[in-house]
This record gives structure tokens, sequence and C-alpha cells, in this order.
């Protein structure tokens, strides 16, 4: 992990854009798209940085990283980096590096910048009823599978459920909406590395 940059990241979001390096200045993040100019914004000008969890089917472990600018508009980061169509490779190490970086250089040069982290309110809500509703359903189903004599297919499906359990845990844990100190991000909105 010696040999990491943190003062720059490049990735790319998906097959739609291209590859973008950020890099990390005295006083600014700037980013550039391969043969297009170089754009930024001073750390003065960041409204606020929202950190999520966003598992996809195609990335089950990606991480954003959303930067909402004053001037409007936002920078997204992301731990993944496209490859090819449902294809990804997690650049973990990088974007941890860069991210802890680029926070310690608002807390020094940023003025009223707001940090959350999950999901919103309204959207864990939201996450909140629907895996109640599932399960609910799920129950039900269950019941009925047992009450027709298919004990075998309850069985399974009790066991499909179980497995998902710590996963769905998982997702809602780091899903919380929490504000947060950015000189020590919160560990469930970043990936884990691997120290060998």
């Amino acid at each position: 992990m010696s040999d990491i940059d943190p003062t720059s990241y490049t990735f790319n979001e998906n097959a739609l854009v291209k590859r973008r390096t950020y890099r990390l200045t005295e006083d600014a993040l700037t980013w550039q798209a391969e043969g297009e100019r170089l754009d930024g914004v001073f750390y003065d000008e960041i409204a606020e940085v929202q950190m999520a969890y966003i598992p996809s089917r195609f990335a089950t472990n990606r991480y954003r990283t959303r930067i909402i600018l004053r001037r409007g508009g936002m920078v997204n980061l992301l731990n993944t980096d496209f490859i090819g169509f449902g294809s990804f490779t997690e650049k973990n190490a990088e974007y941890r590096a860069f991210i802890l970086e680029l926070h310690r250089r608002l807390a020094e040069h940023g003025k009223d910048i707001v940090y959350r982290k999950g999901s919103s309110g309204g959207g864990y809500v939201a996450n909140m009823g629907l895996t109640i509703f599932i399960f609910v359903m799920i129950g039900i189903a269950v019941v009925m599978l047992l009450n027709f004599g298919l004990v075998w297919i309850a069985v399974v499906k009790l066991v499909i459920i179980l497995f998902f359990i710590p996963t769905l845990i998982r997702f809602m844990r780091r899903s919380r909406p929490e504000s947060y100190d950015p000189l020590s991000p919160s560990k469930d909105a970043m990936p884990e590395v691997l120290t060998a």
C-alpha cells in the first residue's frame, strides 16, 4: 500500500463515460476525462459529502462518495472500475487512500461542509418497510406450503432466507443515515482493505 498515491485516483464509472483521473491539489479537487479539458472545484466550493454502500447485481461490494457542489452539480467517486459489460474490478486500497486524503484536505480547507453517510432518511425507511414486507410475504408462503404438505419446499425456502440474512443485515447497517467527522469517516461507508 506504500506505493499508492493518495492524491490521485483513476476509474471508469460505466460504459457511457470516459475514464477520469481525479487529483487533490493544495486548494482544489480536479478531474480530467481522457482527451478532455481539466475541470475542478476549490475545496471551499464543496457543500456536502455523502458516503454510501451501494451494491448492485454486478458489483456487490460497491461504495460511492458523492461530492455536492455549492454551484450545483455533483461528482461521484466509486471504488469499482468498469472493465466491460457486467464486469467491474475493485480498487479498494486506492479509493480508500484517496477518500481519506480528500477528507483530510476538506477538514483543513473546506468551509461549512455537511458530511453524511448511508441512505437518505426516506430511503432508509423505505428499505426497512420493503424488507419487513418481504419477510411477511415469505412467512405467509412458508405457512401455506406447510399446510399443503410441501415441507421440503418450505425448508428450502427457509434455508435460502437464512443464507441471505447476514447480507441484508450488513446492507441495513451500512445504509443507516448518519453524519460523521471528516477526520474519522465511517468504516461502514468505505471498503475494507485487507493487509497481508
